[in-house]
């Protein structure tokens, strides 16, 4: 294993004294943290493929043309998908 210094504060000093075990401790949290991250970046994933399915364009070719929209007409568009045609 390689080391790695870190500065706490008082506070932060006081809990990771209460941890019986600090450094593994904050490898499980460096470790959760990656696995959310990869969580997150699957499902972004997901959501790409489902956008391109249904819409049979590309979201690159999707946000090309939202790009290509006015600031005004970008904020309606936004204010349909959030709410929907009412």
């Amino acid at each position: 294993m390689r080391q790695k210094l870190i500065t706490l504060c008082p506070t932060t000093w006081d809990l990771a004294q209460k941890k019986p075990n600090f450094s593994a401790w904050i490898r499980d949290q460096l470790r959760s943290e990656r696995n959310r991250n990869e969580s997150d970046d699957a499902i972004l994933a997901n959501n790409t493929r489902k956008i391109e399915h249904y819409t049979d364009i590309s979201s690159a070719r999707l946000l090309w043309y939202l790009e290509q929209r006015s600031p005004a007409e970008i904020k309606a568009l936004i204010a349909i998908l959030e709410n929907g045609f009412e």
